[in-house]
């Protein structure tokens, strides 16, 4: 079952990369430690100490400002390359 589990993970992460980009993808997996924090308060009952509360908010801020820059990188390349076909190319 782990196994399965690990080549899940890496078969997903090496896709996400080839999608987006390394730093991205590697704080996209950091999310995973604060899901797994939240699952085991659940599980246990144990609540999360102050410190991971506040870690973990601090991942997903710095996951959602990478997620608008990417947004944004590729939203203007997106449209220098649509002007740059508007051009008038004399033959």
């Amino acid at each position: 079952m782990y196994a399965n589990n690990s080549l899940a993970f890496s078969g997903s992460f090496l896709v996400l990369i080839s999608l987006t980009s390394p730093v991205l993808s590697s704080v996209a997996a950091l999310l995973t430690i604060f899901l797994v924090a939240i699952v085991d308060w659940f599980l246990t009952g144990v609540p999360l100490s102050t410190a991971a509360v506040i870690g973990g908010l601090c991942i997903i801020a710095a996951f959602c400002l990478l997620s608008w820059s990417t947004f944004r990188e590729m939203e203007e390349e997106r449209r220098k390359a649509y002007v740059g076909s508007l051009q008038y190319h004399p033959e």
